[in-house]
């Protein structure tokens, strides 16, 4: 019957693992790879691993808001002069859809969270809008002629 022992992993985040004896002593501790823990080391991993938790929440309460900002403006206007058959001159940048959220609803949203499709003409566009790892928020952006 094989004996596993505990270990702490040392990686990025440091966490306990149940290994078997020889795996642990004959290559993950001579290597570097981990240490064996003490009452110490786990009281400390353990309050790293609740306040970890706590951040999450944090992150998740302040992803909600943002989200139902956004849900709240759900079509943004932006005016740009034309041409004829309704071509825009230059295009929409991710820099000017940034703004224009920051602007009027007071959230930082950073232009490389702005995906926009390459607009050419007037009229209402999809974007959408990343607001972290792979929450994204779709808003109508809403293409004004200027010369109007």
């Amino acid at each position: 019957m094989k004996k596993k022992v505990q270990i702490i992993i040392k990686d990025e985040k440091e966490y306990i693992v149940n290994v078997s004896r020889g795996y642990a002593f004959n290559y993950l501790i001579p290597q570097g790879k981990a240490i064996i823990p003490t009452k110490k080391k786990m009281r400390q991993i353990e309050m790293f691993q609740t306040i970890n938790k706590e951040k999450q929440k944090i992150n998740e309460i302040k992803i909600k808001k943002v989200r139902e900002r956004l849900k709240e403006i759900n079509k943004i206007s932006i005016y740009k002069k034309s041409g004829e058959n309704n071509l825009i001159f230059g295009s929409i940048t991710e820099k000017e859809v940034s703004k224009w959220i920051t602007k009027h609803t007071n959230l930082k949203i950073d232009k490389g969270q702005v995906k926009i499709p390459n607009i050419k003409k007037v009229g209402i566009e999809n974007i959408n809008i990343n607001i972290k790892n792979n929450i994204d928020e779709k808003l109508q952006i809403n293409i004004i002629p200027a010369n109007i």
